[in-house]
């Protein structure tokens, strides 16, 4: 993930070196706050991002306790954008690895209110309650609307589709919602959202979406639970 800008309207990301508790030569990966008796910033998990520090921008090289010869130095640091307000860009990606390609939903039946969608696999498992569908190709491409509830393979919607959708119409779900504060998951490098799963994990507030195909859509998201907020956990 990328620093794209700060929600008051400032453009800076203000960056500070810290010690690190682990090797990471990663970029773009959110780091979290020095534990009790730890000895520097740790790196997030995949579902979880509490007391968020910010998003690393340069390596912190591999990671040493003992002394060295020669006397050599033992700290590592990373430099952090430690902004509470700033938005970060996140690819969506289709599985736990980067940049995969996300599920292709295609509809086999649409409702003549436009307010449902049969698809041809599940949506309910995993859910995709609470997600946009975008629709990709057929009548109503490049809208997207907000999934209210799903069952099996239907997919509910509250705002119509301004078309009845059709067989073989195709769609992609971001998993998550503008404004929402979602628990999504992170793929394993940390630096992407996973797109194929309910909402579970770190809790991150999406600002915004940017659909375009099943390779280049992004989520904009903030930390949930930033550790300089003056709200302590």
């Amino acid at each position: 993930m990328e620093f794209a800008y700060n929600v008051n309207g400032g453009s800076t990301a203000v960056m500070k070196k810290y010690q690190v508790a682990a090797t990471n030569t990663t970029l773009g990966v959110p780091y979290l706050v020095d534990a009790s008796n730890g000895t520097g910033i740790v790196l997030a998990s995949t579902t979880g991002a509490a007391n968020a520090l910010g998003v690393n921008v340069d390596a912190a090289g591999t990671y040493v306790t003992a002394q060295q010869t020669g006397g050599a130095d033992t700290q590592r640091l990373t430099t952090v954008i430690i902004n509470p307000t700033a938005v970060y860009r996140a690819l969506l990606t289709g599985d736990a690895s980067d940049g995969t390609a996300l599920t292709l939903y295609t509809a086999s039946s649409g409702g003549s209110d436009g307010l449902t969608i049969v698809m041809t696999a599940s949506v309910a498992s995993p859910d995709m309650d609470e997600s946009y569908f975008y629709c990709l190709s057929g009548v109503n491409q490049s809208k997207a609307r907000k999934c209210t509830s799903t069952s099996t393979t239907t997919a509910t919607f509250q705002v119509a589709w301004p078309i009845d959708v059709v067989a073989n119409d195709t769609f992609i779900s971001s998993a998550c919602t503008p404004t929402q504060t979602a628990a999504l998951t992170l793929n394993t490098s940390l630096t992407q959202v996973r797109g194929d799963l309910a909402t579970t994990g770190a809790a991150l507030t999406v600002v915004e979406q940017l659909f375009n195909d099943r390779t280049s859509s992004y989520v904009f998201i903030m930390f949930g639970d930033h550790a300089l907020t003056g709200r302590p956990t």
